[in-house]
């Protein structure tokens, strides 16, 4: 049956683009004409994890989503044409809501409250164990039961800790300046150099830093009305498939799933009228 479905997908899709030319420009007053959705990859509008384990590179260029607003009783027409997939196998689409794409934006590290510092001048205290309350660009900390004040610095992925403690002279207070990296779990782990010539490893012991965006953390749920239904890839990973809407459609996304994860999610679609 499923076969079966995607042949009669690829024989609608021949009969609507016989039809019309591919891409033709609608003409004023009429909503004919078709026009070529683009696809991504999962791991490029979603975040990574859980998107993009299932990616297939290449698949997003080399598969089809022609989108088509004829007149008469159907509303809207859509048909994927799918390459570069993986052979004989089964896929679940979802024609689903749309969605804002996700934008990682940066790191916070105001959940970070715990540190250890080795040092390499005294490494019978080792490790010291520093607490720390960040709240965005600066902090305040103590070791040892010295107090310090520090300002803080995310680029990228890497991180600068800039102390300067409440002993010492009012002229040479004793600090010091972390550097580091932050893991793709937010953990936190560097060098460090005191002011007194000291110096070692650092790394964070309690809370993770988080990662922030923009957009949407993942699916939009599936389009109402619609229910999810399958293809089937050939011995090449080619497939096709095609809905028909009636009546006022939604702006709306295709999702692609294998095996319970995402690999292809398309651009939003255009609401009809």
């Amino acid at each position: 049956m499923i076969k079966k479905l995607a042949t009669i997908g690829v024989t609608v899709a021949l009969l609507a683009s016989s039809a019309l030319p591919a891409f033709a420009v609608k003409p004023a007053g009429n909503l004919a004409g078709a026009q070529k959705i683009p696809w991504n990859l999962s791991a490029a509008v979603m975040p990574v994890p859980p998107y993009g384990s299932l990616d297939i590179p290449g698949s997003d260029t080399a598969s089809k989503l022609i989108f088509n607003q004829p007149n008469g009783k159907v509303s809207a027409m859509v048909t994927g044409a799918m390459n570069g997939l993986n052979p004989d196998t089964i896929y679940t689409v979802y024609l689903s809501n749309g969605y804002t794409p996700y934008v990682f934006t940066g790191w916070n590290l105001d959940g970070v409250w715990g540190l250890d510092f080795n040092s390499t001048l005294y490494p019978s205290g080792n490790p010291y164990a520093h607490s720390v309350t960040i709240a965005g660009a600066t902090a305040t900390g103590s070791s040892t039961g010295n107090t310090y004040t520090a300002s803080v610095s995310v680029v990228g992925g890497s991180v600068t800790i800039a102390a300067t403690y409440s002993f010492g002279s009012a002229a040479f207070p004793y600090s010091y300046t972390a550097t580091g990296t932050i893991s793709g779990t937010g953990t936190l782990s560097g060098t460090w150099l005191g002011s007194d010539g000291d110096s070692g490893t650092w790394n964070s012991t309690s809370g993770t830093a988080v990662k922030t965006h923009t957009g949407d953390l993942g699916w939009p749920g599936q389009l109402a009305g619609t229910t999810p239904f399958t293809f089937i890839t050939d011995s090449l990973g080619s497939g096709s498939w095609h809905y028909n809407f009636t009546g006022t459609v939604p702006a709306f996304s295709v999702w692609i799933n294998e095996a319970g994860g995402t690999m292809l999610i398309s651009y939003n679609l255009p609401a009809t009228p």
